[in-house]
C-alpha cells in the first residue's frame, strides 16, 4: 500500500452530519459523520468508535482524529464515526445496547425493519462499505483489563489478510492477533471480509478509564493507517508488533459466583497454571481455574459479580472470564 508521493496537497474540507432514520415502534437510529474530504481523488478510510458505549479511549481518540486530519494537507477521504451506539454512550451503558439488550458487534445481518440494533447495524454498514478499509476502535469495558492489541480478522493467508495486517500493524501496540472469523461472533469485521475490505480492530484502553497514552495510541495508530494507504504524508511506521495467535482460549464461568483472578493482562502462562478461582458468597471454591495452554493473557474480568445464567439474546460474554492467546514468547 505505497504513498502517494509528491503530488500537490492541500487541507481537506470537513462535513458533519447526523445520519438519521426512524426506527418502527422506537426511538430513531441516528449515527453521527464526519467525513475528511481531500483536494485530489484518492482512497476511502473508514473509522469508526463507540460501539460498546463505555471503551472511552476510541471515542476520544476518533474525536481528536478530527480535528487532526483538517488541519493536514490530505488526498482522499475519510470517514470518520465517533460513536456508533449514541443510546447506550448517553445512558451509559456498557455491552448492551439499551433499546433492545443486544450486543451490537454480534448482530447480522443489519437490517431496518427488525430490532433497533439490527436497524444500526444496517446503517453502519451501508454507510462504511464503500471504505477501502476499515478501523474499528475498541478497548477495555469497565470491567475488562486489557493489554493492547489489534486484532486481525482471518479466514485464510492471502492478500486480504496481508493487507489487514499491515493495517493492524500500524499501531503502537505490543503485538496482533491473527483472529479466526470461523471462531468468532462478531459479525461486522465478517461481513467487511466477505466484501473485500481489509479491517481490523483495536483492542486499546481498560476498565473504562480515560487514559491519554491509550488515546495516542489509537490516534497515531489512525494516523499511521491513513498515512500508509497515501492520504496523508509524513507518517513514519512505528515498530512492527509481532504476531499472535491464531489459536486462542476463553475462559468461560460456568458457575455463578464471585471472580477472584490470579493473573494480570499482558502475563505470559503457563499450561495448567492458576488463572483464578470462582467462589461462593461464604469464600468456598466452586472452582480453580486453569491455564489451558501456555499464552498469553489478552484480557481479565475485573469484576468479581459472575453470573453465569445471564446470556440475554444467547449472548455470553457475562461469562468471560479471561481471554488468552497462542504467543511464542509464552513457550
Amino acid at each position: 500500500m505505497p504513498g502517494s508521493g509528491g503530488r500537490r496537497r492541500i487541507r481537506p474540507r470537513v462535513e458533519r452530519r447526523w445520519l438519521r432514520e426512524e426506527h418502527p415502534g422506537g426511538p430513531p437510529v441516528e449515527i453521527p459523520l464526519a467525513e475528511v474530504i481531500g483536494a485530489e481523488g484518492g482512497p476511502t478510510v473508514a473509522i469508526m468508535a463507540g460501539m460498546h458505549a463505555g471503551e472511552y479511549a476510541g471515542v476520544l481518540a476518533a474525536v481528536q482524529l478530527i480535528r487532526r486530519l483538517a488541519d493536514m494537507p490530505m488526498s482522499g477521504r475519510v470517514l470518520i464515526v465517533p460513536i456508533i451506539s449514541i443510546q447506550a454512550f448517553y445512558q451509559r451503558n456498557m455491552q448492551l445496547s439499551p433499546i433492545d439488550q443486544r450486543e451490537v458487534h454480534y448482530v447480522w445481518p443489519g437490517d431496518p425493519d427488525a430490532s433497533y440494533s439490527a436497524h444500526l447495524v444496517d446503517l453502519l454498514f451501508r454507510t462504511i462499505r464503500v471504505a477501502s478499509a476499515v478501523v474499528d476502535l475498541h478497548g477495555g469495558e469497565f470491567v475488562q483489563e486489557l493489554r493492547p492489541y489489534v486484532a486481525i480478522p482471518w479466514e485464510q493467508d492471502g492478500d486480504l489478510f496481508e493487507r489487514a495486517l499491515a493495517i493492524g500493524r500500524s499501531f503502537p501496540v505490543p503485538f496482533v492477533d491473527k483472529r479466526p472469523l470461523p471462531d468468532s461472533p462478531l459479525a461486522l469485521p465478517r461481513a467487511l471480509y466477505r466484501e473485500g475490505i481489509p479491517n481490523v480492530w483495536t483492542e486499546v484502553g481498560h476498565n473504562g478509564l480515560i487514559g491519554a497514552a491509550e488515546v495516542r495510541i489509537q490516534a497515531e495508530g489512525c494516523l499511521n493507517v491513513v498515512g500508509l494507504l497515501g492520504l496523508i504524508a509524513g507518517r513514519t511506521q512505528p515498530p512492527q508488533p509481532r504476531l499472535v495467535g491464531p489459536r486462542r482460549w476463553s475462559v468461560v464461568a460456568d458457575r455463578t459466583g464471585l471472580w477472584l483472578p490470579e493473573i494480570r493482562a499482558g502475563d505470559h502462562v503457563r499450561a495448567g497454571q492458576p488463572l483464578g478461582r470462582m467462589v461462593d458468597p461464604f469464600g468456598e471454591v466452586l472452582r480453580t481455574f486453569e491455564a489451558p495452554a501456555d499464552a498469553i493473557v489478552e484480557y481479565v474480568c475485573t469484576s468479581p459479580a459472575i453470573d453465569s445464567e445471564r446470556r440475554p439474546h444467547g449472548n455470553v460474554w457475562h461469562q468471560h472470564l479471561a481471554q488468552l492467546a497462542e504467543d511464542p514468547r509464552a513457550s
